[in-house]
């Protein structure tokens, strides 16, 4: 019920754009807005109901290379898969075909993210990071040699006191992950 007032807001805007004031610019805007409101709307129904409500993580790229970092992760992490992309097309603000917004699962947790195609002043932090438990010795390994690669080791793989294994690194694409081993 309540997507309905905005739609009725929308349906009536474009009638008086095209039926009383037929002013194509305003129609362009419109139509512009539609797609924008529409990409949005299919994004949120792609996601099934028990998903729908979760909290996930949102990953803000600013140098268009969302795609190929949620490639990146759903080809490492088992069980991972990609639930929706929404693109930018050439009317867009961005660059077209970059990620406007996309949802996907690794092993479980869903994240989303987007290619920024405003420059913000920050990046990502490794103040917040992805923790990854690991069920064995060649898991964390394999995670630690992959999520290195063009990145940074902050903690190299230790026991630290907390677990038998940990490390802490950062990737090519400035995400943060901890991979602990109990």
């Amino acid at each position: 019920m309540k997507g309905i007032a905005p739609l009725l807001i929308f349906a009536l805007i474009s009638f008086l754009n095209t039926e009383i004031l037929g002013n194509t610019n305003l129609s362009s805007l419109a139509g512009k807005t539609q797609v924008q409101s529409d990409s949005l709307k299919n994004a949120q129904n792609t996601l099934s109901s028990e998903e729908t409500g979760q909290i996930y993580t949102f990953l803000t790229y600013q140098e268009d290379n969302a795609e190929e970092a949620m490639n990146f992760y759903v080809g490492l992490f088992e069980n991972s898969r990609i639930i929706n992309v929404q693109r930018y097309g050439k009317e867009g603000p961005a660059k077209e075909g970059t990620i406007m917004m996309a949802t996907f699962e690794l092993n479980g947790s869903l994240f989303a993210c987007s290619d920024s195609y405003i420059k913000h002043e920050w990046d990502f932090t490794p103040g917040v990071s992805i923790f990854v438990e690991c069920k064995s010795d060649a898991e964390i390994k394999k995670y630690l040699e992959k999520l290195a690669e063009g990145g940074s080791i902050l903690m190299p793989l230790d026991n630290y006191g907390w677990s038998s294994k940990f490390a802490f690194v950062v990737d090519k694409f400035g995400v943060s992950w901890q991979l602990n081993l109990d």
